[in-house]
């Protein structure tokens, strides 16, 4: 009895140790991970599922709600919108208003949920139906003077609406609008279809199938009118050097009225009276005058305008210039070597042409040079704006640069030359040999 007793004595001892020690163990990860309560930073969407397949939402009283949780510190800092799903379900609803419940499932179980604002959802189903109606299409502008167009066609011809009764019931028209912006062809576009009630008022809501036709709109030109490029005719040249680049015209298309008959013997152009360009050095503007047969006149005619680009040519040339040494030193003297150079140009003709002897010169620098022998570059400056230099022939010379207050230099012999001593030989006198 003593052992039994002794027994439950140790039983209890233990239970309570381990009680102390789950008690003291929770108050630790409290402590280093405590639990926090409040709202998410932001709104929820609310899915709708189960809805009935022969029903369809036509009313809705909430789309997002905003909710309060309680998880532990490190859980809550993790919370993000998809962290959560939000829902109401639908299934064995029939038609009418309805209050469901909004549920709100969170993905990590240590967080629970405290609040749902709002806690419900109202929201009216309605039974989907569908018509079949034909496309109307309006063409909002006018064509071009002097053209027409037929009525639009539109494939397919029809579409199918389909929604809630109430929405599909209050569909008049379904239709597209098109523009001919200009148009002076057929003009061929894909249109969006719209849903407009009696007012004509765009219904949304509804699925339209397919949502997209094509548009065709037949345009043509009245009799008696005709559209014509313009050729323009010039008379004379450019001056010598120039030639004519470019002929830019405005409008380079117009319409012409008149006797249909007259207006078929025109080819698809016109020309106009000749514009003299002789001797010309710069662009030109005009105003240019069409040559029309008699009986025929443009339409709204605001008068032409001939912009002509009178480009010099381009050419080369390449001229020998002088050596000029620059920024020598007080008592230096300069030996080039060579003296002078091959500079090649580029450029407009009548700048080549018309070169002076000051133009291009060429210089070597040598700024903070010291005596001796220097390989240098030369460039050439006071070249023209209009002209380029391509190339300097040779690009290297040679600068012996001498001190006149000391004897010149010896110039340093290169590795490849040979030193030949400087003792001299006597040349020994041969004595002929008598022939045997």
């Amino acid at each position: 009895m003593s052992i039994l007793r002794s027994f439950f004595s140790h039983f209890t001892s233990l239970v309570m140790a381990f009680l102390l020690a789950v008690i003291i163990w929770s108050v630790a990860i409290l402590e280093s991970n405590p639990s926090r309560e409040g709202y998410f930073f932001d709104t929820l969407p609310v899915e709708l599922i189960n809805r009935p397949n022969d029903l369809v939402v036509f009313e809705r009283s909430v789309e997002r709600v905003r909710i309060k949780v309680r998880a532990p510190q490190a859980s809550f800092d993790q919370l993000r919108a998809t962290s959560f799903r939000v829902s109401a379900d639908l299934a064995r609803l029939d038609v009418g208003d309805h209050k469901v419940t909004i549920h709100v499932q969170p993905n990590d179980s240590r967080v629970s949920v405290v609040a749902i604002e709002p806690p419900e959802i109202k929201v009216r189903l309605e039974p989907i139906k569908s018509r079949t109606l034909e496309v109307r299409c309006d063409v909002l502008d006018a064509p071009p003077i002097g053209y027409t167009y037929r009525p639009p066609t539109v494939t397919p011809a029809q579409v199918v609406v389909s929604g809630a009764a109430p929405l599909v019931d209050r569909v008049n028209e379904v239709s597209t609008d098109v523009y001919l912006r200009g148009a002076k062809a057929t003009l061929e576009r894909e249109i969006t279809v719209q849903a407009r009630d009696a007012q004509g008022n765009v219904i949304s809501g509804l699925t339209i199938s397919p949502t997209v036709v094509l548009v065709k709109v037949p345009v043509e030109q009245r009799v008696g009118y005709k559209d014509v490029s313009i050729k323009t005719v010039l008379k004379g040249t450019a001056a010598s050097g120039y030639w004519i680049s470019n002929i830019v015209v405005n409008p380079s298309t117009v319409t012409i009225i008149g006797n249909p008959d007259i207006l078929a013997k025109i080819p698809g152009f016109v020309e106009t009276v000749p514009i003299d360009v002789t001797g010309a050095t710069a662009d030109l503007s005009k105003r240019a005058v069409l040559s029309l047969p008699e009986g025929v006149s443009v339409l709204n005619n605001e008068g032409v305008t001939v912009q002509i680009s009178v480009t010099p040519l381009f050419g080369g040339q390449t001229v020998r210039r002088k050596i000029v040494v620059q920024n020598l030193k007080r008592g230096q003297t300069a030996t080039v070597s060579p003296d002078s150079v091959e500079v090649i140009l580029s450029g407009p003709l009548p700048s080549l042409q018309n070169l002076a002897a000051d133009d291009v010169q060429v210089v070597v620098d040598v700024t903070g040079l010291a005596v001796g022998v220097h390989q240098l570059k030369p460039r050439a400056i006071a070249v023209p704006g209009a002209l380029r230099v391509q190339n300097i022939v040779p690009d290297t010379v040679q600068v012996t640069l001498a001190d006149l207050s000391t004897p010149t230099p010896v110039p340093t012999l290169t590795p490849t030359q040979n030193i030949t001593p400087t003792h001299t030989i006597p040349t020994p006198t041969l004595t002929p040999t008598p022939s045997r």
